[in-house]
């Protein structure tokens, strides 16, 4: 037979928040908020420009459902395929329900929402014949607990049959366990495809049967960084060709640089730029935006943790990064550096040095009270400011702090 060939998508998060970011520069602000939105306008290019059969909507359209922006822009792209052609299959997630599905705007006929009730089976003809046979079930409550992999089943007859599902296969950490299940209830269904959503980050669970995480076209967060896009599929019985397509309007990026050989701000300026420099090859045409991260001992230690002198170069590096095509906006410079300071040595010394160092060891070894330490050290500071990432462990917070005191103590300029 003729493959069917369709757009697998999901989790789309239509003008989603950006909380954690600095996006304090226009620039950088304007694209954020538009992200979303171009991410899903390429997903549609491509099914227009690759004339597929259909797109698969694995749930979590909107980031919030009751969005009005949101639905206008998710109508208008609708409308593009119902143009072209092209019809769309959806499913809700834990973030667009049935019981907060929009009313407010009315979609255009190409556009099928599955039953939240029960697994529900869609039959797709291709001139006049039946070529393939979508299965759906979406959410009618965010917090949707059943096992809903385990109502699939494959109709006798089907040419190829597709599974279409928001969930948490496996119960992965970091994630909420909405609709929960297990590959073997997967494979149960006897689907030549499961197109799933929830997960953010592509990935192929499965190459027969295809069992495939679409993630997200557009990342949210510095945590979401890597190719983010969606997938086109050739689909015949028993086999799928399944191929990425990056669709990020913004990249998000970390990096991590070793700063053992670096003896002045010169030299970590010029680090932090062929840092920048790396990042934006990577990205192709898409602007970027960067977490960095300093860590070893070095030399310039002492001048980093100098007054503000590590902010002033992200501030002078930053407008030279916006200014460049496509720009790179650096998000922050974690400082995780240490002084040029032999610890064995100093943990003999019997000085005041030698009781930092072995004050901080005995700390080290009782990581629960440690760990309530460092709570009670921020919780004054967060009771001003709000919750505080420091992005380090109570031990990293540890050996900071002892070195930073031990460079006092050794003097800024040895």
């Amino acid at each position: 037979m003729t493959p069917v060939r369709f757009v697998h998508t999901a989790d789309l998060h239509l003008e989603a928040p950006f909380a954690g970011v600095d996006a304090s520069d226009p620039i950088v602000r304007a694209s954020l908020v538009a992200s979303t939105f171009e991410a899903f306008e390429r997903v549609v290019d491509l099914c227009v420009e690759e004339d597929v059969d259909f797109l698969l909507v694995a749930g979590d359209v909107y980031d919030n459902a009751r969005n009005f922006n949101a639905q206008l822009q998710f109508q208008r792209q609708a409308a593009r395929l119902d143009q072209a052609g092209v019809p769309v299959f959806v499913v809700e997630g834990n973030h667009d329900p049935e019981s907060a599905r929009p009313r407010d705007l009315r979609l255009p006929g190409n556009v099928r929402y599955f039953s939240t009730r029960e697994v529900e089976r869609v039959p797709v003809e291709r001139d006049g014949e039946v070529v393939a046979a979508i299965y759906g079930r979406g959410y009618g409550k965010a917090a949707e607990a059943r096992n809903l992999a385990k109502g699939f089943q494959r109709e006798t007859g089907d040419q190829v049959a597709i599974g279409l599902l928001h969930t948490n296969v496996g119960g992965r950490e970091g994630h909420e366990d909405y609709a929960p299940a297990s590959m073997d209830d997967l494979r149960a269904g006897n689907m030549d495809y499961w197109a799933l959503g929830h997960i953010h980050k592509p990935e192929v669970l499965s190459a027969s049967p295809a069992i495939v995480y679409a993630g997200c076209p557009q990342g949210r967060s510095p945590k979401e960084d890597g190719p983010r896009g969606c997938y086109l599929v050739e689909l015949t019985p028993g086999h799928a060709e399944i191929e990425f397509r990056p669709t990020s309007s913004v990249a998000w990026h970390r990096r991590s640089i070793d700063a053992s050989g670096l003896e002045t701000l010169d030299d970590v300026r010029d680090a932090l730029r062929a840092a920048c420099d790396e990042v934006r090859s990577s990205s192709g045409d898409a602007p970027a935006i960067v977490r960095l991260e300093l860590t070893g001992r070095s030399d310039a230690h002492a001048a980093l943790v100098r007054a503000t002198n590590l902010a002033d170069l992200v501030r002078d590096l930053r407008d030279e990064q916006l200014a460049d095509s496509p720009w790179v906006w650096i998000d922050r410079v974690a400082d995780r550096t240490s002084a040029v300071l032999d610890v064995e040595a100093l943990r003999g010394a019997q000085d005041f040095s030698g009781d930092l160092v072995r004050l901080a060891d005995e700390l080290a070894e009782e990581p629960d009270a440690l760990a309530a330490l460092m709570s009670e050290l921020i919780a004054p500071i967060e009771s001003s400011l709000g919750a505080v990432d420091l992005e380090m462990t109570p031990l990293q917070l540890l050996e900071r702090a002892r070195d930073v005191c031990l460079d006092r103590l050794e003097g800024e300029d040895r």
